[in-house]
C-alpha cells in the first residue's frame, strides 16, 4: 500500500501519549510516514512486516506502479493497521473506511485493503497467539469491506467480468492476469461506493498506451464498461 503522505491519518486515533510525542520523530519504518503510530511490541511490528511482504506478493501490481516507495508506505501502513485492535470496533470501521477510501481513489481499489486486512490479522495471530480474539477485530473490518464492495458488485455479476479479462487482453489465463481483471471491477465497486477517482486513478496506470499494447487497452476498457454496466 502507498498512501504517500498519510501521517495525517494517525491522529485520528492517537490518545495523550501519543499527542505529546515529540514532532521531529523520525517514523523507523518510513521516514515519509510522519506520526503514523505503530505497534509497541517488536513481535506485532514483525508480523506486520511479515504481512506487507505476503500483500507484496499476491499483488505485484504494487511493485508495478508503486516501486520502492510503495514498499515503505506497506510496511508503515501495516504497522498502523496493526495498532487498530487497541480501538473499539466504530472507531477500527471509521479509520479502515477511510484507509480504503484515500488508497482507492490512488489506484489501489478497496479490495487490496480487504485482503491484507486479512493477511495481517493471521500473521499477528500466529506471533502473539495471546492475543486471538483481540485481533479478530482485523477479520470483522475486513468483513465491513468484503460486504459493502459486494453490495455495489455482487460476486454473482462482478467475478465473470473479471475472469473474462485474460482472454480479452491476449493473456495467458494466469491468476495474474485474473487478479488485473479483479481490479478494474473492484475499482467500479469503490466508485460505486462514493469513491470518485476510484476508476480514473487506476486508469491512469492500465490506459497508459506507452506501458501496454492495443489489445491489453481495450480489453481493461471494455472490462470497466462491462462493470459500470453490471
Amino acid at each position: 500500500m502507498n498512501t504517500e503522505g498519510m501521517g495525517t491519518r494517525g491522529g485520528r486515533v492517537r490518545g495523550g501519549r501519543r499527542e505529546a510525542a515529540e514532532t521531529t520523530w523520525s517514523h523507523p519504518l518510513n521516514p515519509e510516514a510522519g506520526m503514523t503510530p505503530m505497534p509497541s511490541d517488536p513481535r506485532e511490528v514483525e508480523a506486520a512486516l511479515r504481512a506487507g511482504k505476503i500483500s507484496l506478493r499476491l499483488t505485484p501490481y504494487y511493485g508495478f506502479r508503486y516501486g520502492e516507495r510503495g514498499v515503505r508506505f506497506t510496511q508503515s501502513d501495516s504497522a498502523f493497521l496493526a495498532t487498530l485492535p487497541e480501538h473499539n470496533e466504530a472507531t477500527i470501521k471509521r479509520q479502515v473506511e477511510w484507509l480504503a477510501g484515500v488508497l482507492s481513489n490512488r489506484g489501489m481499489p478497496s479490495l487490496l485493503l480487504e485482503q491484507h486486512l486479512r493477511v495481517l490479522a493471521r500473521e499477528l495471530t500466529r506471533a502473539v497467539p495471546e492475543k486471538r480474539d483481540f485481533y479478530r477485530a482485523l477479520f470483522v473490518a475486513s468483513d465491513g469491506l468484503r460486504s459493502r464492495r459486494t453490495k455495489h458488485m455482487p460476486e454473482s455479476a462482478g467475478r465473470p467480468i473479471g475472469e473474462a479479462f485474460p482472454a480479452a487482453a491476449g493473456l495467458p489465463n494466469t491468476w495474474l492476469a485474473r487478479g488485473t481483471g479483479h481490479l478494474f471491477v473492484a475499482a467500479v465497486a469503490d466508485e460505486r461506493a462514493g469513491m470518485p477517482n476510484a476508476v480514473p486513478s487506476i486508469e491512469a496506470f492500465f490506459l497508459d498506451a506507452a506501458t501496454f499494447p492495443p489489445r491489453f487497452l481495450e480489453a481493461a476498457r471494455q472490462t470497466i464498461k462491462r462493470a459500470r454496466a453490471a
